[in-house]
Formats: structure tokens, C-alpha cells, sequence
């Protein structure tokens, strides 16, 4: 939610480029941005074979990151925003959560039980706020970390682990502490947005 404030204030880096893409559907730039989160995944598993990868792993998830924010924009600007093309993001966008995260929980820096963690942390943060849509109260975006904010938190562990490497602290990869992280804060995100919910039910 702290980096989601901001994109009302991306200017050109996101207004100046979608007032270009007026022919272009929402949803193909959507559909786009999950088949570059699938390559980070798949570049941070083989990234053991060359640090290189990982770098390029690192630019799959900022060239991901902004086009889940350059669709809306696009839809939003050229009046495109449909029931359908809102489902396919939000679907996607939880696909992509959990390819990122299990694309670094394989991976030779990761940690299994602290992948577990983080999915099921990241999972649960999104369907609290999902939920209270559901029961008629507003899609909840509150808190931290919102979405935009995990993937600038996993573009900052990704450049940590290519500087770092082989450097483990208490037996483990700054990776696998990073998805720890993650997941203790989603779980306290799930926590906190259905206490705001639970709160507006009449």
C-alpha cells in the first residue's frame, strides 16, 4: 500500500508512455507482464549457473512490475476498464505472486519452509482483502506490504543476493530471509485488513 500511493504520481513514466498505447489492450499488457514474472521465476532457479542470470532476473521483475502498472493506466486513460479485463489483473496478479515466490524458493538461495511461509503470508494478505469486496465492504488495499511494495522489497533482495552470493548469515541465503520477511508480513497484513474489515460489518 505505501508504494501504491505513489502511482498516482508516476507522471510520464506511466501516463506519458500509456497516452501512446490507446490501440493496445489492457489485457495483452497484463497477460505480458505474468509471462515476465514466469521468466524471473524460472531465471532465478537457474541462476546458480551464472550470476548474470540473476541479474537479468532482476530486469524480468522491474520490466513485470511496470506493466502491472501500465495496464491500468492504459484502461483507465482510453476508458477501457471492464468487469473482465479486472478479473484477468487480479488473477494474474496472484498467479505472479505465487511463480515469483516459488521461482525463488527453488532456487538454490532458498529456503523451503520459508517459500511456504511466504506464499501462504502473501496469499492470505490478498484474499482478506478480496474478501471484504466480497461481503460488500470495498476492496481493501491497506497496509504494508501492499503489492507494488513486495515487488520493490524482491527487486531489492534480488540485487542484494547477485552482490552478496555465496554469503549466508545463521546458514542461510539473504534470499530465504527476505522470503521470510515477506511472509511474517503478510501474515500481520492479513491480520491487520480483516481487523479493518471485521470492524465494518454492521
Amino acid at each position: 500500500m505505501v508504494l501504491d500511493k505513489a502511482r498516482g504520481k508516476s507522471g510520464v513514466f506511466l501516463d506519458g508512455v500509456a497516452s501512446h498505447l490507446g490501440s493496445v489492450s489492457p489485457s495483452l499488457i497484463t497477460l505480458i507482464s505474468f509471462i515476465l514474472a514466469v521468466a524471473f521465476a524460472v531465471a532465478y532457479y537457474f541462476s546458480y549457473l551464472n550470476p548474470a542470470i540473476l541479474l537479468a532476473a532482476f530486469f524480468l521483475l522491474a520490466g513485470s512490475s511496470y506493466l502491472d502498472a501500465l495496464d491500468g493506466a492504459v484502461a483507465r486513460m482510453f476508458k477501457k476498464e471492464t468487469k473482465r479485463g479486472d478479473f484477468l489483473d487480479h488473477l494474474l496478479d496472484r498467479y505472479s505472486d505465487v511463480v515469483i515466490l516459488l521461482g525463488m524458493t527453488v532456487s538454490l538461495f532458498g529456503n523451503m519452509f520459508f517459500g511456504i511461509v511466504a506464499i501462504s503470508g502473501t496469499l492470505l494478505s490478498s484474499y482478506v482483502g478480496t474478501q471484504s469486496q466480497a461481503v460488500g465492504l470495498g476492496r481493501l488495499y491497506s497496509g504494508f506490504p501492499g503489492r507494488a511494495d513486495r515487488l520493490v522489497i524482491i527487486l531489492i533482495i534480488t540485487l542484494l543476493q547477485l552482490f552478496t552470493l555465496r554469503f549466508e548469515i545463521f546458514g542461510d541465503y539473504i534470499t530465504s530471509w527476505g522470503l521470510l520477511f515477506l511472509g511474517l508480513a503478510g501474515f500481520a497484513n492479513s491480520v491487520y485488513r480483516a481487523s479493518i474489515a471485521y470492524r465494518s460489518i454492521a
